[in-house]
């Protein structure tokens, strides 16, 4: 760990900022990181956080120690991020690699490589005892921390009123991602392209009105129903090229769908079964 930060910046934020700054994709800074587009996706939403076993190669992708990194996530507090970053740059001024570089190299999970790096550096007199307690004291708070936070559950339910307006099917594939955690990527991905095709077709249809959304993860199936108020008595009426093409997809990418009318509401529903009938 080094490196102590001069302003506390949480995880999600700091992802979104250095991938606009890079001005990549969700996908692409996902590719770099290894990891599912889904489970990225939740890191910037802080809807999930990130398993010890991902940290140094985030801390590396973002430019910043693991010291920094783990303040933002309320992991360490200030002064023994100070104290980890006055430690680490005493081992540099030695003529040693970065602590997380000798960490890295180290076998083991992150808590085992910290431990051993730590017990190296007392072995070598770079760090004292004291500090030796004071860093491994702080190893196991984060640890502790880790055990406590534990990986947030995605609600099997999430039903949510919008605003009918060109934001809706972005913040509609928000929750839909969020809601739908732990499913299999391809899954979500044509869950994500049936949802924002569903709100769209709402949109159109409400003017500047609003819709509801709902999205459901039983044992064995995702279902998502949007539902809206028309501005006429009549059914609409699918006419256009996009609303052709929209059907065309929804057809192809549900494992069933629908769309009628339920007492003075436009109802549109679609549903993927899942496989093995349950979360990955």
């Amino acid at each position: 760990m080094s490196e102590a930060r001069a302003n506390v910046i949480p995880l999600g934020q700091r992802l979104r900022r250095h991938r606009a700054e890079r001005g990549m994709s969700q996908a692409q800074a996902a590719r770099e990181l290894d990891v599912a587009r889904t489970a990225y996706r939740l890191w910037e939403l802080e809807a999930a956080k990130p398993a010890p076993d991902r940290w140094r190669l985030i801390a590396s992708w973002l430019g910043v120690s693991i010291s920094t990194m783990l303040l933002g996530e309320d992991l360490i507090d200030d002064e023994d991020a100070a104290a980890a970053g006055r430690i680490a740059d005493r081992v540099v001024a030695a003529g040693e690699e970065p602590w997380d570089e000798i960490a890295a190299a180290t076998p083991g999970d992150f808590f085992e490589q910290e431990r051993q790096t730590i017990a190296r550096e007392v072995g070598s007199g770079r760090i004292t005892p004291a500090e030796s307690r004071r860093l491994t004291q702080a190893l196991d708070r984060v640890r502790s921390g880790v055990q406590a936070r534990g990986e947030p559950a995605a609600p099997s339910v999430f039903r949510k009123r919008l605003v009918a307006d060109p934001s809706a099917p972005e913040l509609a594939r928000s929750a839909l991602v969020v809601t739908a955690s732990g499913l299999d990527q391809e899954v979500v991905d044509r869950a994500e392209i049936l949802t924002s095709e569903l709100v769209t077709n709402s949109v159109e249809r409400s003017g500047d009105g609003s819709l509801s959304l709902s999205v459901t993860v039983h044992p064995d199936v995702l279902r998502v129903e949007v539902t809206d108020a028309p501005e006429t008595a009549e059914r609409p009426v699918v006419g256009d090229d996009r609303q052709r093409w929209s059907l065309a997809i929804t057809a192809e990418l549900a494992s069933r769908w629908g769309a009628g009318r339920e007492s003075t509401l436009n109802v549109c529903w679609f549903e993927i079964d899942l496989p093995n009938g349950a979360k990955r």
